[in-house]
């Protein structure tokens, strides 16, 4: 199916009147460890994810040319409508780039729409998260973004495009001297429907195989965030999601540890994470739990007894998302998936925790609070 382009998606929007404000510029003095999170899209197998529209997880489909270590033809979560790119040069670069451009570009006029919310003429930046090995095709996907964004309104406001060198969002969106913009579209994308990236998940053990439940699908995807980096002048808000800095904790290996003692780590990292108060309606319980990777073996487990001990009303099977379990694995799209998706899962005044458990030696647990609970807990107090 033919998508229109860009430009002409972005001339149908009426843009929304908003105070003026001072112009923007670059500036290095952001404050560290706070985030404010406004808005989030992703492209996936199922579809489009949303504020309040998360599509039911599709059925893997049966891939016609790839195979696992079993000789059997591979489940995946293939993204099936894209726009169409001619781009030869970048194709004889690198063909995954080639991919992970035409999901770039595919979501791109929704993306820019996101930046209604924020007031007029706000500068931003665009932070690329995305496994280009070539240094030749990261540049040119690079350019190309910038020449889809420089031909529509809001390409006079674009400041900088870069590849993020980190995937916690902190350090991903941190500025050095040269500064940054106030606002910053966090894109994440990555492919993992190809022979290489198979062979890899294959190496790792880490696929779904006949012979057990556990594993993963690989998967596609591309992720979009509105973030706005915070000054201390600006730190309360009505609306958005407040990220403070995650927690990171090493570990032994998973596979060698008791459930036992994996359960009880992950209950003191939720402790830290969201400290249990007297007063449970000033720290309310999070109303979602997003997880990178459920489905690998012995996550569900850990979880499952870790989340009842620290929050028995909460149920793992009704209030926690799985981005595995919705669209596969999507590799390095995960990272920004994850707070797409629990952006689009939870009210505006809902509370939500991510978490990172797919990996064997360490495990990473964010915080989003919602601004509108904290303003109307403010007017009650002084009332």
């Amino acid at each position: 199916m033919k998508r229109a382009s860009i430009f002409d998606r972005l001339q149908q929007r009426h843009s929304v009147s908003e105070p003026l404000e001072e112009p923007s510029v670059a500036r290095c003095d952001y404050v560290s460890g706070r985030l404010r999170i406004i808005d989030g899209l992703a492209l996936t197998a199922g579809g489009f994810i949303r504020s309040g529209d998360i599509p039911e997880p599709p059925t893997p489909e049966l891939s016609s040319t790839l195979y696992g270590s079993d000789g059997c033809r591979l489940l995946m979560h293939p993204v099936s409508d894209t726009t169409s790119v001619n781009e030869p040069q970048l194709g004889r670069l690198d063909a995954k780039a080639l991919r992970l451009h035409q999901l770039v570009q595919t979501v791109m006029a929704e993306a820019l729409m996101m930046l209604e919310a924020v007031p007029k003429e706000s500068a931003f930046d665009i932070l690329l998260s995305a496994p280009v090995r070539s240094p030749e095709a990261a540049s040119l996907i690079q350019e190309r973004l910038s020449g889809a964004v420089a031909d529509t309104q809001y390409g006079a406001y674009l400041g900088e495009i870069r590849l993020a060198e980190q995937q916690d969002p902190h350090a991903a969106l941190a500025v050095g001297e040269q500064g940054g913009m106030p606002y910053v579209l966090w894109i994440g994308v990555d492919s993992l429907v190809n022979e290489g990236d198979i062979a890899s998940m294959q190496y790792r053990d880490i696929l779904v195989r006949s012979s057990r439940g556990d594993g993963l699908y690989p998967g596609e995807a591309v992720a979009v965030l509105l973030v706005q980096r915070l000054t201390a002048e600006v730190l309360e808000f009505n609306s958005g999601w407040r990220l403070d800095a995650g927690i990171r904790r090493e570990h032994a290996p998973r596979a060698g540890r008791r459930d036992y003692d994996k359960r009880s780590a992950l209950v003191e990292l939720l402790g830290d994470l969201w400290p249990a108060t007297q007063d449970d309606a000033s720290s309310p319980a999070p109303s979602r739990l997003v997880v990178d990777a459920i489905g690998m073996p012995g996550r569900g487990v850990e979880l499952g007894g870790a989340v009842i001990e620290r929050w028995p009303g909460i149920d793992t099977i009704d209030d926690a998302l799985g981005v595995d379990a919705l669209v596969g694995w999507s590799g390095e799209a995960t990272q920004v998936l994850l707070f797409v998706l629990a952006a689009a899962a939870i009210e505006p005044e809902g509370h939500a925790v991510v978490l990172a458990l797919h990996a064997e030696s360490h495990t990473q647990a964010w915080a989003l609070r919602s601004y509108a609970v904290e303003v109307a807990r403010r007017v009650e107090d002084h009332s």
